[in-house]
């Protein structure tokens, strides 16, 4: 198991005709099972109030709300921190990609609700809070994302929980010239830690040229970030390479490289010390319905749900 590299999860295994909402925890009990001997720490992606109203409960919505209840069963069940859960809090916003007040309040709530619940279970369950997934991607978005964590962090370091965002911009804080650089430094300034989404550059030959590039820009960020908060932890938030189909960044995709690619992320993070979450824990085949140009999207899971039910390792 790894010391420093985590996994990204959501626990949507099925096709796109299974219902948002139909996991139980007992289910996601069973998915942190299958990954327990390789990881002790998740990060998700959201509380799960995307498409229902503010006024639902929090533990009747998408089942995403279920993740953090179920990392502390499985560590009570344990006697030992089996998982550390970074709970996502997503961004709910209209059609004109605002953030909607009400409905993000809800999100917001349910988070420190299931940490409460689950750090009640299971000490320490819940470790952090990340705040919006590459939703800070011009100064307005910024200053939004901003004001939720200054109006949060208090409250939650009360809970022991630190605060932070996910997104795939932050290389814009090491370049003055960028048009929300200043409002990239006002973020980072309130921030514990963020997590930086960085991928091998389009057409990288092989997995470790991929992982090259991939600490390069690491580096130029976590340069950036020091010089406005050394205080602020630099972690990669997401990082992967698909088993099939075509990517966003065009890399000869197959479970070889998957493979190779997870082997070789995990020992640059152990020796450079860095908190990285490999992108991502299952196959999400509906993402293949919902993105058909990116066919590789569904194909990032270093395990996967078989026809018979089945959760399967991928192997050569």
């Amino acid at each position: 198991m790894s010391e420093f590299l985590g996994v990204a999860f959501s626990p949507y295994v099925c096709p796109a005709n299974q219902l948002w909402n139909s996991y139980s925890q007992q289910d996601i009990v069973r998915m942190l099972e299958i990954m327990e001997p390789y990881f002790n720490k998740i990060s998700t992606y959201s509380m799960g109030y995307d498409g229902y109203p503010p006024t639902t409960p929090w533990n009747q919505v998408n089942s995403n709300c279920h993740i953090v209840g179920a990392a502390a069963q499985l560590n009570q069940l344990r006697g030992k921190i089996a998982f550390e859960v970074s709970q996502g809090i997503y961004q709910q916003t209209n059609q004109q990609q605002q953030i909607d007040m009400a409905l993000q309040q809800a999100e917001i709530d349910a988070a420190f609700a299931a940490a409460s619940l689950a750090n009640t279970s299971y000490p320490n369950t819940v470790t952090s809070f990340v705040f919006t997934n590459e939703y800070v991607s011009d100064a307005d978005k910024v200053n939004a994302v901003t004001q939720m964590i200054v109006a949060n962090k208090e409250k939650a370091h009360n809970f022991g929980i630190k605060v932070g965002v996910r997104s795939n911009t932050f290389g814009e804080i090491a370049n003055p010239n960028s048009a929300y650089y200043k409002e990239l430094k006002g973020l980072i300034q309130h921030c514990d830690f963020i997590q930086c989404n960085l991928y091998p550059p389009s057409h990288s030959v092989t997995p470790q040229d991929g992982v090259n590039a991939v600490g390069q820009a690491f580096y130029q960020i976590k340069t950036a970030v020091s010089d406005v908060n050394p205080q602020c932890e630099v972690m990669i938030g997401e990082t992967g390479w698909p088993s099939e189909g075509v990517s966003f960044n065009n890399t000869d995709n197959n479970v070889v490289n998957l493979l190779a690619y997870y082997e070789a992320i995990d020992k640059w993070a152990f020796e450079n010390l860095v908190i990285a979450y490999f992108f991502e824990a299952f196959d999400e085949p509906w993402k293949s319905h919902h993105n058909s140009q990116n066919s590789a999207e569904a194909h990032y899971g270093i395990w996967y749900l078989n026809d018979q039910g089945e959760y399967k390792q991928k192997k050569v």
